[in-house]
């Protein structure tokens, strides 16, 4: 009997230390297991800041990109302004007096009629001293008035026969078939023209051969 007793004890005992073992482990491996855990949820903690960081910087780099951009399209901008300034600036000054210039061209082609109108036998008789004085007189001061034109940039535009007819420069009246005239081309000046500083304010007035 004492010896069954023995070995029931010593039987519950083993048991207990094997249940506390047991539980010492479960225990054990909960707590590795809870810390695992805070141990990652710092980490995200930890790297969250930083993400966000990154965006801000992100998005920051974004805007002051498309700021400098809208900066330099401004900048290109007002210079192309300033450069139509400066150019309409230019050409006011230059052809300022385009229209005082053109009132002045009647009065040219005035004189020019003057002094085709006057027989040449009257013009060069030097019996006839007043037709002789008046033709003179009319052509110096054609001439003055063509000084001062050229004086201010405005010279005369008086094509030959036979000069390749340009749209820019002269201005077609009519059309006359000339032997000895290529097709296109000059065969009648009905009336000169007159260029400003380079642009024509007033094309010749021709006849050309038909093409």
């Amino acid at each position: 009997m004492l010896s069954s007793r023995i070995i029931s004890a010593v039987s519950r005992g083993s048991w207990i230390r094997s249940s506390s073992l047991r539980g010492s482990g479960s225990f054990s491996t909960n707590a590795n297991n809870n810390k695992d855990t805070e141990s990652a949820e710092v980490k995200d903690n930890e790297s969250s800041p930083e993400t966000k960081l990154q965006e801000d910087v992100q998005k920051l780099n974004t805007t002051i990109e498309e700021l400098t951009s809208k900066y330099k399209l401004s900048l290109a901008e007002n210079e192309n302004v300033r450069k139509r300034l400066r150019k309409e600036i230019a050409d006011a000054k230059l052809y300022g007096i385009q229209s005082f210039c053109k009132d002045l061209l009647d009065v040219a082609d005035v004189l020019q009629m003057a002094i085709k109108s006057i027989p040449k036998d009257k013009a060069e008789a030097e019996a006839d001293k007043l037709w002789k004085g008046f033709f003179q007189g009319v052509c110096l001061t054609d001439k003055e008035l063509h000084t001062v034109f050229e004086r201010h940039g405005l010279v005369i535009l008086n094509p030959e026969k036979g000069e390749k007819f340009d749209p820019y420069d002269h201005e077609a009246l009519f059309e006359t078939p000339i032997e000895g005239i290529e097709p296109g081309s000059i065969a009648h000046i009905q009336r000169v023209g007159y260029k400003l500083k380079g642009r024509t304010i007033r094309p010749a007035q021709v006849g050309v051969t038909p093409k």
